[in-house]
């Protein structure tokens, strides 16, 4: 089973996310944050096998996943935003994936499995 650590800052967006994977049944959420520092702290508690990243601030993400490499270094990084050009820099920039979020679910579990 995939560990999965969840950082977005709509709460809604948690539930949602933990929801469509508990019932694939192939992913376990083990954390979530809705800010930078805790999402970072939680992966670091966590060590997740994968961090699903909402661009929680687009003009500090690529620090932010530098700190999430450092925190959990083996997980690998899935950024998901709505905010396709700042997100396409930051996958070049260290993210293992990127998936907008008006994409399919299909599309987000494609990228946390791996």
């Amino acid at each position: 089973m995939i560990r999965l650590f969840h950082c977005d800052d709509s709460n809604a967006m948690r539930l949602l996310v933990r929801e469509q994977f508990a019932a694939d049944g192939r992913v376990e959420v083990v954390g979530g944050a809705a800010e930078p520092r805790g999402a970072v702290a939680g992966a670091a508690a966590a060590q997740p096998d994968v961090v699903l990243l909402d661009l929680l601030d687009p003009d500090n993400a690529d620090q932010l996943v530098c700190d999430l490499r450092a925190a959990a270094p083996g997980a690998r990084i899935v950024v998901y935003s709505g905010y396709p050009a700042s997100a396409a820099r930051i996958a070049h920039g260290g993210a293992d994936a990127y998936v907008e979020k008006s994409a399919p679910f299909s599309e987000l579990q494609r990228a946390v499995l791996g």
